[in-house]
């Protein structure tokens, strides 16, 4: 780790990510058809990655939100409409990215409330941005709420995740800021002095 620049370490995590995300979503995307079949229900785990790479990255997590929206057409077999609607659509989500004009990303996640709404504007972002390009499709006004409710296991998921990874060192915390947080605590504890006594001498 030592031997990568910022710029490598940050290739190396958004592609891991990537990787990452395109698995969950194509094995939770194929169980949801296979055993929901019947049933108008989503399960993505998109939302959960775009919130995590938000935090760590910032703007970076575009990437990751069209290509959740593209694994999830591949793996469901969509039409090819389908995918500008589910990979464009999601980009709406980077709108978040104006919590960080107004908040601090340690704020965010400290703050259960904040994690909790920061997550959830993702999630309607992407709903409302797909919806939005339906309508270029002949979709209808209120074909909103479909897209709001048929997906909102993703949502709860993405929420419960995203608070239990508060637990985990650096998992949510903006990456350049938890790297000078390491440096500093490893050159503090290498500047604090030894001490082999147990106590003074007499």
């Amino acid at each position: 780790m030592t031997n990568l620049t910022f710029k490598q370490y940050r290739n190396i995590d958004l592609t891991l990510m990537a990787v990452f995300l395109i698995i969950s979503e194509a094995v939770t995307t194929i169980a949801t058809n296979k055993w929901f079949a019947a049933q108008p229900v989503a399960i993505s785990t998109t939302p959960l990655f775009i919130s995590i790479v938000m935090m760590r990255w910032g703007a970076p997590a575009a990437i990751h939100a069209a290509l959740g929206g593209i694994v999830f057409c591949l793996a469901s077999g969509a039409a090819p409409e389908l995918f500008l609607i589910y990979a464009g659509g999601n980009l709406l989500s980077l709108v978040a990215l104006l919590w960080f004009k107004f908040c601090k990303k340690d704020d965010i996640r400290r703050g259960s409330f904040k994690l909790i709404f920061f997550t959830a504007s993702i999630y309607v972002l992407m709903q409302f941005g797909r919806w939005i390009i339906s309508l270029l499709f002949g979709g209808g006004l209120w074909n909103i709420v479909g897209y709001l409710a048929s997906d909102i296991i993703s949502l709860l998921f993405a929420v419960v995740i995203m608070l239990l990874m508060r637990g985990v060192d650096g998992m949510i915390e903006d990456q350049k800021s938890y790297l000078l947080r390491l440096d500093r605590q490893r050159r503090e504890e290498q500047t604090v002095p030894t001490y082999n006594g147990f106590g003074d001498e007499d």
